[in-house]
């Protein structure tokens, strides 16, 4: 029986490096994803900085249109402040000048400032394609330890995989029938130790009478509390 206990001792570890292996087999796609947002996300903020330096230069055009209008009105107005017949006429046109200057500098200062936006956002830019360069290289740098580390961690499932399948095996069908419905209905936890008089699955005390049975390694124990299989310490000290 104590082989028994050991091969369970021995199962139960074994389920437990496959968990942790699982568990970084499913992180790794999580983690290629997150390398592959990540320069989508420089890329996107280069695409919208592309697109503003556009509008941008678009709005330059329309105010330098706007501007080139305004002017020709101010000439216009001028010429014909001379041909004023009357002194309403005059102050008319004195009028019209004085507000198309107004809207001028109104323009101009638009101008400047639509220029200095541009030249802050195409300096960004450069930045911003600086960066993905930087990005891309790194990324490219992890994708491949990766990718390395998923074909590691694969084949070490892999290789628990064939052992646990060969101690099975070795397990009666009723023993192997028992640890699975324990395991399915504990997290995946069916064998533990006692440790300190206690389980160390639910860490509930255990009676001293029933320590002295589990340390005789002579049969398959059950904690009475969570219902776990429970062996002693000298049939396997890692599953403390």
């Amino acid at each position: 029986m104590r082989e028994v206990l050991e091969k369970l001792a021995k199962l139960q570890r074994l389920d437990n490096e496959l968990k942790i292996l699982q568990d970084k087999s499913n992180d790794i796609p999580k983690r290629i994803e997150g390398l592959k947002l990540t320069v989508d996300n420089k890329k996107q903020e280069i695409k919208e900085c592309q697109e503003k330096i556009l509008n941008l230069k678009k709005e330059n055009k329309l105010l330098e249109v706007e501007l080139k209008s305004v002017e020709d009105k101010i000439v216009q107005y001028s010429a014909q402040l001379y041909s004023a017949k009357t002194n309403e006429q005059y102050k008319a046109f004195l009028k019209e000048i004085d507000a198309q200057k107004k809207e001028k500098t109104r323009i101009e200062d638009k101008i400047i400032e639509v220029l200095e936006n541009l030249e802050l956002t195409e300096k960004k830019l450069k930045e911003l394609e600086s960066e993905l360069k930087d990005t891309e290289v790194i990324a490219a740098e992890n994708l491949k330890k990766l990718e390395k580390e998923d074909a590691e961690v694969k084949k070490a499932i892999k290789e628990r995989e064939e052992i646990r399948q060969e101690l099975i095996k070795e397990l009666t069908a009723e023993t192997v029938a028992i640890y699975e419905r324990i395991r399915k209905s504990k997290n995946g936890v069916a064998v533990v130790i006692v440790n300190d008089e206690r389980c160390q699955g639910c860490f509930n005390p255990l009676p001293a009478q029933k320590i002295l049975e589990i340390k005789k390694n002579d049969r398959i124990h059950f904690c009475e509390y969570c219902g776990r299989i429970v062996i002693s310490k000298e049939i396997n000290s890692t599953l403390a």
